[in-house]
C-alpha cells in the first residue's frame, strides 16, 4: 500500500562513451539528466540514457517502523 505522502523518485541510468576504454555508467535523478547530458557534451563524449526499471521510493519520506 502507497501513502499519499510518499514521494517515487524517477531513476536514469546514463552511459557516457568514450571515456576510456570502458564507458562510464551514472545513476541519477531526473532533474540531473540535462546537467550530465550537458557536461558530456562540453567533453565530446556520447551518453546513451535509459530509465531505471524501478522508481525508488524518497528515503526521507518512508516511514520507519519505530518500536
Amino acid at each position: 500500500m502507497t501513502s499519499r505522502n510518499q514521494r517515487v523518485i524517477q531513476l536514469y541510468e546514463i552511459t557516457c562513451l568514450g571515456t576510456g576504454p570502458e564507458p562510464e555508467v551514472r545513476t541519477v535523478e531526473a532533474g540531473d539528466v540535462a546537467a550530465v547530458i550537458e557536461y558530456a557534451g562540453e567533453r565530446g563524449m556520447q551518453v546513451r540514457v535509459r530509465p531505471c526499471r524501478r522508481p525508488v521510493e524518497d528515503p526521507s519520506t518512508r516511514k520507519e517502523n519505530v518500536s
